[in-house]
């Protein structure tokens, strides 16, 4: 894959999350400040979780070593 940045190829990879459920969110809910980050809403859980290993794997994730930048096109797993 093309780097969307800089056009190198990138790396192919995926994102491993410790102990919660990776999630997207838009960015009304993303931006909230202090106390309002306590609670979430609309968002959409990516990848898939196991609490027996406590993680979260998301495949797709690319690495651009000449921006240092991770790019990736995420599966919502939670749909809505």
């Amino acid at each position: 894959m093309k780097c969307p940045c800089c056009g190198s190829e990138m790396e192919p990879g995926g994102i491993v999350t410790g102990g919660v459920t990776a999630m997207w969110h838009p960015a009304r809910e993303f931006d909230k400040q202090k106390w309002k980050r306590v609670v979430y809403t609309d968002g959409k859980a990516i990848g898939s979780s196991s609490v027996l290993l406590s993680q979260t794997r998301i495949p797709d994730a690319w690495y651009c070593p000449n921006c240092d930048i991770v790019s990736g096109i995420f599966k919502v797993t939670n749909g809505n």
